[in-house]
Order: C-alpha cells, then sequence, then structure tokens
C-alpha cells in the first residue's frame, strides 16, 4: 500500500516536471477538442489515458496532420511534446504509440531538460559522423522498448 502511494506521488511530481513542456502541446490538443465538439468528429479525435500514474493528452486528425506536415525538422508521422501525444490518424497513433509513450517517459524524467538533452543528443551524433535522428540515444531507446 504504501509503496503505491510513494508511485502515485513520484509519479505526480514526474508529471509536473514535465508540465511546462506538456504545456506547449496543450494548445493543440485543446484546438482538436474544439474542433472535435463543434462537429468534425470524424475529423479529429481526442482523448485522455493514464499511463504509468501520468495523464497523458492524445490526439489525431486533419489539424494535427497539417501541423506535422509542416513541422520545422520535416514531416512527420507523430510527435510526443511532455505529455501530449499527436499522429497524422488512428492508424499512426496505433503504429506509433509505444514509441511515442516511450517519449513521453522521457519528458516525465527530464523534465524541462529533454529537449535540450535531445538536441545535445544529435549534436554528438553529427560530431561523430552519426546519423542526428536515426542514432540519436532518446530515438534508440524508444525503438527498443516499442
Amino acid at each position: 500500500m504504501l509503496q503505491n502511494s510513494v508511485r502515485s506521488i513520484w509519479g505526480a511530481l514526474q508529471w509536473c516536471w514535465a508540465l511546462p513542456l506538456t504545456a506547449c502541446g496543450l494548445p493543440v490538443w485543446l484546438a482538436v477538442l474544439a474542433m472535435q465538439s463543434l462537429g468534425a468528429k470524424n475529423r479529429h479525435f481526442s482523448d485522455v489515458i493514464v499511463h504509468k500514474y501520468a495523464i497523458i493528452f492524445i490526439a489525431h486528425g486533419n489539424f494535427v496532420t497539417w501541423l506535422l506536415a509542416h513541422h520545422p525538422f520535416g514531416p512527420m508521422d507523430a510527435i510526443a511534446i511532455g505529455s501530449c501525444v499527436f499522429a497524422r490518424d488512428a492508424q499512426t497513433l496505433e503504429r506509433t504509440r509505444g514509441h511515442e509513450l516511450v517519449h513521453v517517459d522521457q519528458a516525465l524524467r527530464w523534465g524541462v531538460f529533454f529537449p535540450l538533452a535531445y538536441a545535445a543528443c544529435s549534436g554528438w551524433c553529427l560530431m561523430h559522423q552519426r546519423r542526428a535522428y536515426q542514432d540519436n540515444y532518446f530515438e534508440v531507446q524508444a525503438r527498443h522498448r516499442e
């Protein structure tokens, strides 16, 4: 009983630690929720799930597809921003869910330093003639835990 309480408290603290990152993704999630509520249910989906004591906001649909297609680092199928997971469509979400939840776990662990650590790892890879995305430690970890 005590162990579960400690895990719950630790999970809540981690979620708060990653909250600034999640706050960057929440406007997108809220926009999808608004579109879904205004009658675009067949084109937009948003939901909230619980994963390892953390609240995860997930969404997919036309708006998300457009954002992922116009990402500054190139088109993407899915992305995790703090505790928010976005995918182009339901099939892509199912296919990438495990991978993106690993990134959520990483954000919970690294907190606001996660984007910096990710970028530093990509930089290290480039300096050593490796691929910035494929060889990035965080991506390798996500692929292994899928």
